[in-house]
């Protein structure tokens, strides 16, 4: 490949109204832009969304870095996978940054090949995902009525964010939710982690008779997620408890898990995502892949990388509603819940 020379652009999204998690609210999302161009003139874009409140690095440390990063080195396109490993050694630590490095890399070289990022790394995917919608906490009657919208507009999966201060009120609106819209709707919900073990125990036992599609990383710890799996009925998807590749075998050898929950920003881009499919495909491990709350540009390479996943669950990438305003328009938009990625 010719020589290529890196340059960022920082940016900040606000949201057009604060999305509240068990953790906290988040109004903004900041990033940076990568932009890869060769002296032939091919240019590539990737996105690096740093969200230490979910695992990865910081905002600050992403910018630090990014002027010190030398990105001509050799791609061995018969072996893309070791290449990427060896060349982001340095930077394990920066998720992130690798997640917007690496995408650059794939845009630039299918520029420079004229050959798809399916051939950049020899696996095919899926024309078409099935996509779900996500509701922040919210006061019971506005959540009713959020999911009837998103059920009109062709959704048939939500993920309701819970961990409220008091488990009753998120029992409640589950309870309403089927109630008002019956078993044909898909229902997740998502802890992030705010739970103890005991109130997992007791607060999934409340929840058997509901149906849930399963319940999103509902302890913080890897241990607890172990002993949690082994004490209740309702399916587990582990999120802040997988990070790296390692991670992911842990939670599959130790059946910590049914559902694993890939973020491709959080875990450093497409090449780890793959690895982790490839493992839990061969364990008959479900994958989930969702965006971070990045730009288009990320959330874009999310949808690639959920379109790689061997099975018919929806994703989470429907978060560019929650913007006032994003940096481009999506190539990739939801239609009855669905993403049709060829158009």
């Amino acid at each position: 490949m010719n020589k290529i020379e890196l340059k960022y652009s920082p940016y900040t999204l606000k949201f057009n109204k604060p999305f509240e998690t068990s953790q906290g609210i988040i109004s903004e999302r900041k990033g940076l832009v990568i932009l890869l161009q060769s002296n032939s003139g091919n240019t590539g874009i990737g996105d690096a969304a740093p969200f230490p409140e979910f695992g990865s690095e910081t905002y600050e440390e992403t910018l630090a870095a990014a002027d010190y990063i030398d990105v001509n080195f050799k791609i061995d396109l018969t072996d893309i996978e070791n290449s990427f490993d060896d060349f982001f050694s340095p930077i394990i630590h920066l998720p992130a940054l690798r997640n917007g490095i690496e995408q650059a890399f794939m845009n630039l070289i299918s520029k420079e090949k004229n050959i798809s990022l399916n051939q950049i790394i020899n696996r095919a995917s899926k024309k078409e995902i099935k996509v779900n919608a996500v509701i922040g906490i919210l006061p019971h009657q506005e959540t009713l009525v959020l999911t009837g919208k998103f059920i009109e507009q062709g959704f048939d999966t939500i993920k309701l964010k819970a961990g409220r201060k008091s488990f009753s009120e998120d029992l409640e609106i589950l309870k309403s939710l089927r109630e008002n819209f019956g078993e044909g709707l898909k229902i997740r919900i998502d802890v992030n982690g705010k739970w103890s073990l005991s109130e997992a125990i007791s607060n999934l036992k409340e929840l058997e008779h509901l149906n849930l599609e399963y319940v999103e990383q509902p302890v913080s710890g890897f241990h607890e997620l172990i002993e949690l799996s082994s004490q209740t009925k309702v399916k587990i998807a582990a999120d802040e408890s997988l990070r790296t590749v390692n991670d992911a075998r842990e939670i599959i050898s130790s059946k910590a898990a049914n559902y694993l929950i890939l973020k491709p920003m959080m875990l450093g881009g497409l090449i780890p995502s793959l690895k982790i499919i490839k493992h839990a495909e061969e364990n008959r491990i479900k994958c989930v892949v969702t965006s971070s709350f990045e730009s288009v540009f990320g959330r874009s390479f999310a949808a690639f990388v959920a379109s790689l996943v061997d099975n018919d669950l929806a994703h989470g990438l429907d978060t560019g509603r929650y913007f006032e305003k994003d940096l481009a328009a999506d190539p990739y938009t939801i239609t009855n819940g669905k993403i049709n990625l060829y158009k």
